[in-house]
């Protein structure tokens, strides 16, 4: 049975290739029941990495221990503020909170102010180098508002962090379909070409179906017709009766009422950005792959893998001293 993602049905931890001298690594290829690789490096996960866990079941996320919401509070009043005086200290008490328990603060506390107050607390997480970076990607996948969303995307650099990518992982590997399918779309538009292992196997996802009424019948038999009651009828020097005819099924009927059975859920957001980014890296349609995960495992072990090895093995001459 395959799980709500479609990663688990997938995509080794080969050993990697050795680095070449500038950095460039070719990824492990990619095998059936294995995990998927991840796309940042380990230890690159943060606050915001693991945030999405309270997504899964629609509940808002509380804020983390050792901040204090009514400092939060209180520097987005003040933020909002008409008095210049008062906009300019919420401005400074604003660049406090810098750590990851102070970004999701202070963002958790601007969710109902208006739109110029938000993009302010966004344009101080710009600011905030990688820390930050991983706030934006969290924002960008998860906030309510799609335009708050796009505005964090829109402040994500590119390529993505190691902190960025570690955030998008964790929404991709999440069995939330709205949330992987709003990650994957977020993937195209910061041109995330590490997690094109994730999005071959985050397409589509099977769950289970848990359903204990009928679920089909087949009927063999015959139908025979009689007169199952006469409803009398009378008029003036008349009488007559009305048959009501009733109805005999001979024969068997099979139902199944129980049954091991999946619903494939499609997540077309996490398909197109894909395909954009597959055939902007290896310069070659990817189109012709469709939906078939078989297709795009083989398309990345034996065409994509040759590129990303070819590309290394040219430099790597070039970055040693001559």
């Amino acid at each position: 049975m395959l799980t709500m993602l479609v990663v688990s049905l997938g995509l080794a931890l080969v050993p990697p290739a050795a680095a070449t001298p500038d950095g460039a690594v070719v990824p492990p290829r990619l095998e059936s029941n294995k995990p998927v690789p991840a796309c940042a490096p380990s230890g690159s996960s943060s606050l915001f990495s693991a945030l999405h866990q309270a997504k899964v079941a629609d509940k808002d996320v509380p804020s983390p221990s050792g901040v204090s919401d009514a400092e939060a509070r209180k520097a987005i009043m003040r933020l909002s503020s008409p008095k210049p005086a008062l906009r300019e200290e919420g401005l400074r008490m604003l660049r406090t909170f810098t750590t990851p328990e102070g970004q999701w603060a202070i963002y958790h506390a601007s969710r109902g102010a208006e739109g110029p107050i938000k993009l302010q607390v966004l344009e101080h997480l710009a600011s905030l180098g990688s820390s930050g970076q991983a706030g934006l990607t969290w924002i960008a996948i998860h906030d309510r508002d799609a335009a708050i969303r796009n505005e964090a995307a829109e402040r994500i650099e590119q390529p993505p962090s190691n902190e960025a990518l570690a955030v998008l992982e964790g929404a991709l590997r999440s069995p939330n379909h709205m949330v992987v399918n709003q990650a994957g779309l977020l993937a195209g538009q910061i041109n995330a070409i590490k997690a094109i292992p994730l999005l071959i196997a985050a397409q589509f996802a099977q769950d289970p179906v848990q359903d204990q009424s009928d679920l089909a019948w087949i009927a063999i038999g015959t139908q025979r017709s009689y007169v199952a009651n006469l409803i009398p009828i009378t008029g003036n020097s008349s009488a007559g009766f009305q048959p009501v005819i009733g109805q005999i099924y001979e024969g068997v009927v099979m139902a199944i009422d129980e049954a091991a059975a999946v619903a494939t859920t499609y997540r077309p957001g996490v398909h197109q950005s894909l395909m954009a980014l597959a055939t902007l890296d290896s310069g070659q349609s990817t189109a012709h792959l469709g939906w078939d995960l078989n297709a795009w495992v083989a398309w990345y072990n034996d065409t994509y893998l040759p590129i990303l090895a070819a590309r290394a093995a040219e430099a790597r001459p070039a970055s040693e001293p001559k």
